[in-house]
């Protein structure tokens, strides 16, 4: 729009301010790939994080759970993106931090402002629940259920592919010729692995404000038992050995909560993932893209889970 003036004479544009969006966890994977897309969205980006890192982003806002500065900035956001999380801690002290006093700072923040609040869960997430992760949770969207413009994408396992696989996708790669992947459960639970990237394009869809407030399932358009992908996920056929919950021990490499989680892997009810990709307009990617990773045969280190799992992957 242009603003005549009759001395002197003068043109100027008149352009609405930058849509103000706030990343929280900014600093995993799934947080450094959204930031690459808001920046080719014409958007304002604070980025929001524990420990001082460079990101591609206008202001990095370090110790944002104790920060002044952190809760001014999400006050002033139109949309807030949470993606702090703890996957594979030792205690329930640590999953009530790094997820549900998270959620209830943002809630705070926020207030009574019809600011948009996207927050990534997990299929089966609840307070009921045994399970610390899936409690956490569960209390994470009870937080943010009062707010008046949240959408919570409900989700399952995260996938990248090579050459930097996620936690998931390693625990299903053979880590030596002729060695068996161990899994927990009977191995043919089924679910639908979610690419990082289609996590990312969501997440800035519905912070530029497509979509609904509401609770959504999300998930890949590939469905498979966990014994097929792991022949999916190594290119060929390999040994499985499956171990039951009660018999994992203290000798398991994975902590119970997390081996607990993968013995109750479980798809999205039926239409739900086909109906939410719609919704907010996004195309999901087939596992084929990701799958098969590269061999780890010359991979020394033991398998390691990450306490801050930024998915939330």
């Amino acid at each position: 729009m242009h603003q005549f003036q009759t001395a002197p004479c003068t043109t100027t544009t008149s352009r609405a301010p930058l849509r103000r969006v706030v990343v929280a966890g900014a600093n995993g994977p799934t947080g450094r790939l959204l930031l690459l897309l808001l920046r080719d969205a014409d958007v304002h980006v604070t980025a929001l994080v524990r420990q001082p890192v460079r990101l591609v982003a206008d202001e990095v806002v370090a110790d944002w759970t104790r920060s002044e500065r952190s809760f001014e900035v999400i006050a002033e956001a139109d949309a807030v993106i949470l993606l702090t999380g703890v996957f594979a801690a030792d205690s329930w002290d640590a999953y009530r931090s790094g997820m549900v006093d998270t959620a209830e700072r943002i809630a705070a923040a926020v207030g009574e402002r019809d600011t948009r609040v996207i927050y990534f869960s997990h299929i089966g997430a609840d307070v009921a629940e045994n399970n610390w992760y899936l409690k956490a949770k569960g209390w994470a969207e009870q937080a943010l259920a009062r707010l008046s413009n949240v959408v919570i994408f409900r989700h399952g396992p995260v996938v990248r592919g090579s050459p930097q696989p996620l936690p998931f996708e390693l625990s299903l790669q053979q880590r030596a010729p002729d060695a068996p992947v161990t899994l927990y459960g009977s191995g043919e639970q089924r679910c639908r692995p979610i690419n990082l990237g289609d996590i990312a394009t969501i997440a800035e869809a519905a912070a530029l404000g497509a979509g609904s407030p509401g609770t959504y399932e999300l998930g890949g358009p590939d469905e498979h038992s966990l014994v097929e992908l792991v022949q999916l996920v190594n290119g060929r056929r390999v040994p499985v050995q499956t171990i039951a919950v009660a018999q994992a021990g203290a000798c398991a490499k994975l902590p119970a909560t997390v081996i607990d989680l993968i013995a109750r892997t479980q798809t999205p009810h039926p239409g739900e993932v086909e109906a939410t990709a719609a919704h907010f307009g996004v195309q999901l990617t087939p596992l084929s893209l990701a799958w098969p990773l590269d061999d780890l045969y010359e991979v020394e280190e033991e398998l390691s889970l990450s306490l801050h799992y930024a998915q939330n992957p």
